[in-house]
């Protein structure tokens, strides 16, 4: 018996063996293919027969002797195999089907039977006839079944991949801070962590970082450190081997010292990390600079030609010796000397015991400038007291008359060290000590001392001292009558500090001289100026009248003095204020060779400040094309061109193209200790 029935969904006639009830399967209607379930067969009379069974043999079942029918163990197969879309007859006729074929080279198509597959052929195209391999038919993939573990369960079970709405999501997700928090998770306390237990896990791992950090930057600087210094020190070999026969015999120590005064500076600001040996090494450069400066010492002015410019190298020494000085820890730690000299816990010095201060370095420095020009000794007195009061040593500025003048010229060198005193502090004791000292050892007038003690003057007048002696006397109303020099220089300097500027500048242009006689005034206009641009707030009116004097043709008849360091002291200060052109004309004034080259080199160092962002062009050294003719001035031009330059830049490979340029030996080295100079300003 079979049960016959019609798809429920598309109504396909079905004819299937009994044993199928109640199975499910899916129409094989191409156009519905639904899963069915089989209905069972309808009670029947007559017993179905063993065919319509489906080969099913009836076996007692031991009880009642009544038949029970046999079911086929594989129901499912038979199922499928019953509601399968291909006949068994087309199934093994698969097996033997042509491979089609599809000609590579004309694209013609045909079949070959499955015997020639992965053979050569001919393509049948006979205009192409290119020989093809015939393709490997696919592989048919075995059968699933669920009872050999292919797959996971019958085909027809149902599977469930429907999650319900109200079961969470077993999988290990990420928990966002907001559903962390509506989740109730945040109300949770924590047991917090104890500071100390914070603070131990902190400097696990922040020491080392911190001194691996350590590490790698004392080894990056100790390298940077140690070939600047290898620069510095190439320098020094290259002039000693090569520059000093360039030059004359004459100049060559001024170069050296100039040399050794810019290692000097090196070595005391080196970042390395030995900062005793560091001032060790810039006192040995002081030292040996001073060497130099002895060695090209002038037996006879008159016939020396190297005599002003070492006059300004040693005054520049001076300067640069006070940079040694520092603070009592730094004395300590022995990066700096002390200013004065001073056993430790005030002990008296044992005989022969030495102590390097910056009073004896000082000293042996201002040594070398025994017999200079009192106009330069006057410029620098004033700045090494400005620099000293800044430091907060004005008892040591107030030995610098001592050190520096001649015993007739210490009354006027003490006046102007009180005087700069005063400037920076008006209330300063020291500065009225001095007044007072002054005024008992001139009771008796200036007793013709030379220079006349005018700056005296100026210091008792600011100060109000009651009856100062009567050293000078007050300039006359009428213009056009006779007025001392020092006359000029006292109340020029008293008008300045009284804030009358413009009364100080109308007495320091007065043409009327000592003895009235015509040129006779320009020596003491151009002091008197020089005095008023160092005081004034704006300098810039002096150096007009200044190049007026000294570029004014003298008349017949006439003697015009101009004095030299005086001249070379206004061109320093126009080119402080920013005043190049003025400066360059006062320069050029300059009767000296050296002293000219030396001014325009200062001129360059003046104008390299921090502030000036504009670089320097090789050209500004003003080289002469004659080795013989250079001088330490164009040394000196060289080395801060280049010092400025990569201080703004930093580029050491764009720099020593230039310097590269400029002659072996005796400039070059110049500018590679400027590039030195120049990295470690940055």
């Amino acid at each position: 018996m079979a049960i016959v029935f019609n798809c429920p969904h598309c109504n396909h006639l079905y004819r299937l063996p009994d044993a199928l009830a109640g199975k499910r399967a899916t129409c094989k209607n191409a156009d519905c293919r639904k899963v069915i379930v089989i209905p069972q067969p309808r009670p029947a009379t007559v017993p179905p027969s063993i065919a319509e069974l489906g080969g099913i043999v009836p076996e007692s079942n031991g009880k009642d002797h009544t038949p029970t029918p046999k079911i086929p163990t594989d129901v499912e197969a038979a199922a499928l195999a019953a509601l399968s879309d291909t006949p068994k007859e087309e199934a093994t006729a698969a097996a033997g089907q042509a491979i089609p074929v599809t000609c590579p080279h004309c694209g013609h198509q045909w079949t070959e039977p499955a015997a020639k597959a992965g053979k050569n052929t001919l393509c049948p195209n006979p205009e192409c006839r290119q020989r093809i391999k015939v393709p490997l038919p696919k592989k048919a993939e075995p059968p699933q079944d669920w009872r050999q573990g292919n797959i996971a369960g019958p085909t027809l079970a149902k599977q469930n991949f429907e999650q319900p709405e109200d079961v969470m999501n077993a999988e290990a997700k990420i928990v966002g801070k907001e559903a962390w928090q509506k989740g109730g998770g945040a109300e949770q306390d924590l047991e917090p962590v104890p500071l100390s237990r914070r603070i131990f896990f902190a400097l696990l791992i922040g020491v080392p970082l911190i001194g691996l950090a350590a590490g790698a930057v004392y080894l990056w600087r100790s390298g940077k450190t140690h070939q600047e210094e290898r620069v510095i020190q190439d320098a020094i070999k290259e002039y000693e081997q090569v520059g000093s026969n360039e030059v004359t015999p004459a100049e060559a120590p001024v170069f050296a010292a100039v040399l050794q005064l810019a290692a000097g500076e090196w070595a005391l600001r080196e970042e390395g990390v030995d900062k005793a040996k560091a001032l060790q090494t810039a006192l040995t450069h002081f030292a040996k600079a001073r060497d130099e400066l002895r060695q090209a010492a002038p037996k006879d002015d008159s016939k020396r030609p190297t005599a002003a410019e070492r006059s300004a190298v040693a005054c520049e020494l001076a300067l640069a010796t006070l940079s040694l000085g520092g603070t009592d820890e730094q004395v300590k730690e022995k990066t700096r000397i002390r200013w004065v000299p001073e056993a430790a816990a005030n002990r008296p010095l044992r005989i022969n015991e030495k102590v390097d201060t910056v009073h004896g370095e000082l000293q042996r420095t201002l040594q070398l400038l025994q017999g200079a020009d009192f106009d330069l000794k006057a410029a620098l007195a004033r700045r090494l007291t400005r620099e000293l009061v800044k430091q907060g040593q004005a008892e040591l500025a107030a030995g610098v008359p001592v050190m520096l003048f001649t015993e007739p010229e210490q009354p006027e060198a003490k006046a102007i060290v009180a005087l700069e005193i005063f400037r920076a502090d008006r209330g300063a004791v020291k500065a009225r000590q001095i007044a007072d000292e002054l005024k008992a050892q001139l009771a008796g007038g200036a007793g013709g001392r030379n220079p006349t003690p005018a700056m005296a003057v100026t210091l008792w007048l600011v100060l109000g001292v009651e009856k100062p002696p009567p050293v000078v006397a007050p300039p006359p109303a009428n213009p056009a009558q006779q007025m001392s020099d020092g006359t000029r220089l006292a109340y020029v300097g008293l008008y300045v500090l009284q804030d009358k500027p413009k009364e100080a500048l109308d007495l320091a242009a007065r043409s009327v001289g000592p003895a009235g006689q015509p040129g006779a005034a320009a020596a003491g206009q151009l002091r008197a100026l020089a005095l008023y641009a160092e005081w004034a707030p704006d300098p810039a009116p002096a150096f007009d009248l200044a190049v007026g004097i000294v570029t004014r043709p003298a008349k017949k008849g006439e003697t015009q003095a101009i004095p030299l360091f005086t001249v070379y002291r206004l061109a320093q200060l126009a080119a402080a204020a920013g005043k190049a052109e003025p400066a360059k004309q006062l320069a050029d004034s300059l009767a000296d060779d050296g002293l000219k080259a030396w001014a325009k080199g200062e001129a360059v160092r003046l104008t390299a400040t921090p502030e000036n962002k504009a670089p320097r062009e090789a050209t500004a050294a003003e080289l002469p094309d004659d080795p013989k003719k250079l001088r330490a001035g164009h040394a000196w031009a060289c080395l801060w061109i280049v010092r400025h330059n990569v201080r703004l830049s930093g580029d050491k490979g764009k720099e020593m193209k230039m310097v590269n340029l400029w002659p072996k030996g005796a400039i070059h080295p110049f500018g590679t200790a400027g590039i030195a100079l120049g990295l470690q300003d940055r």
